[in-house]
């Protein structure tokens, strides 16, 4: 469940929504290979409010279900903050990993044709 912990905080950084719309968003970001795991996100979300990083309350739409609106508290944003510098932390050491691999598979296969199609 964790992982899901920086997409759900960004989404909600992008303003106040509510549960059902975070699952669409995940999905439309593709974060999951599967199905996503509602009541994951749901309990991502309690335990963010239980931590003082989420604020919710019940929307006041006036037609469809009542909905519980959720959005980022200042340590919500702290919270983010340091997520982002996990992630861009992780996409350097995946940048890394990709640069040496595609040299190691270049000189592989430049220096031993038979090897790429072995």
């Amino acid at each position: 469940r964790r992982w899901m912990e920086p997409f759900i905080l960004v989404l909600l950084a992008e303003g106040p929504t509510h549960g059902y719309a975070i699952v669409g968003q995940l999905e439309e970001m593709g974060v999951s290979s599967g199905e996503l795991d509602f009541g994951a996100v749901y309990r991502t979300l309690r335990d963010f409010e239980e931590a003082g990083q989420v604020t919710s309350s019940w929307s006041n739409e006036p037609t469809g279900p009542q909905r519980r609106d959720y959005a980022l508290t200042e340590s919500g944003y702290e919270a983010l903050d340091e997520w982002s510098a996990v992630m861009r932390e992780r996409g350097r050491l995946i940048a890394e990993f990709d640069a040496r691999y595609l040299a190691a598979v270049t000189v592989r296969r430049n220096t031993n044709p038979k090897a790429a199609g072995s």
